[in-house]
């Protein structure tokens, strides 16, 4: 396992994970990307995992945008079936 308190370019790997969602969605401010983006710089472990997140996190976002809208009307339909299942979920009889 890596060490997460290796410190590179003045931060810890465990704070760049922290921050790597923020990162990858760009809300972050400039002063801490320009941070983050020296340590993946210096820093293969966090560079690697980083890269691996970030192509999972498009994937998801490509997926995402392309899988169809719901109506209101079949959208109502799966919150109260939903919600019916929370209430009062289905018995398994092993």
């Amino acid at each position: 396992m890596p060490d997460l308190d290796r410190l590179v370019a003045g931060l810890r790997c465990r704070d760049v994970l922290a921050d790597l969602s923020e990162f990858l969605d760009g809300n972050l401010g400039s002063e801490r990307v320009s941070a983050i983006q020296a340590h993946l710089a210096g820093c293969d472990n966090c560079a690697r995992f980083g890269g691996n997140v970030a192509e999972i996190v498009a994937a998801l976002r490509s997926e995402g945008a392309r899988a169809p809208r719901l109506d209101a009307s079949a959208l109502g339909s799966l919150r109260a079936r939903l919600q019916q299942a929370i209430v009062t979920p289905a018995s398994h009889d092993d």
